[in-house]
């Protein structure tokens, strides 16, 4: 038998008591219980608990990302990573590798509610590629195979990619059903994995329905 290995994906938070300089790292997700415990376990409260840190395996995640996210929805989003397929895991590396990748921490929540609003088909990394992915495949739009013969494969291939705004990356060529829009799409955080309360609402700016 042929066992296949799940990619294992991680978010850890460094946690610190900024009057005793004690740290703890939190492996997220978290309850409700398990965060205070931690936090209690350096002697914190709200008012002198700060982040100093995260510790991370998410391909495409900055760092600069996670840390200007609030810590319910960084939570959230570590409840979901490892729901996801192997295959959606590569093409949100994909996304990471190219022209559209994400920056704002809703664009990686919603890619976990919405995976396959994202195509990758790997190995195709150029225009001529997607050419001849296009026109040998069974999604070729030229059923005439004289008139193939006269195709230019490579402007064909990058005619696509400008129409479908995809691109390529080291991991393949990519599109979005959406063709990148910005329009934010928000994902309320579960009443049990928002540890809200210790935190300062103005850490992070828009935070108040903890909904992204």
């Amino acid at each position: 038998m042929c066992i296949t290995k799940k990619i294992q994906l991680h978010i850890a938070v460094q946690l610190m008591n900024t009057d005793t300089k004690r740290r703890i790292w939190l492996n997220l997700p978290v309850t409700k219980d398990d965060f205070a415990e931690a936090v209690s376990k350096i002697g914190a409260e709200r008012g002198n608990l700060k982040i100093t840190g995260y510790n991370r395996r998410i391909p495409g995640l900055a760092m600069s990302v996670i840390m200007e996210s609030p810590l319910s929805v960084v939570n959230h989003f570590a409840s979901r990573i490892n729901k996801l397929s192997d295959s959606n895991i590569l093409k949100l590396g994909g996304i990471g590798d190219g022209l559209y990748y994400f920056e704002y921490m809703w664009q990686f929540v919603h890619f976990t509610y919405k995976p396959d609003d994202y195509t990758l088909l790997p190995g195709i990394c150029d225009a001529e590629a997607l050419g001849n992915y296009y026109l040998d495949g069974k999604t070729s739009a030229v059923q005439d195979s004289k008139s193939d013969l006269f195709i230019d494969r490579y402007e064909y291939g990058k005619n696509l990619a400008e129409f479908d705004k995809g691109y390529f990356t080291s991991h393949g060529y990519i599109m979005s059903k959406d063709k990148w829009s910005l329009k934010r799409k928000t994902h309320p955080v579960p009443e049990s994995l928002d540890i809200r309360g210790y935190l300062g609402e103005d850490l992070y700016g828009d935070w108040d329905s903890c909904e992204w």
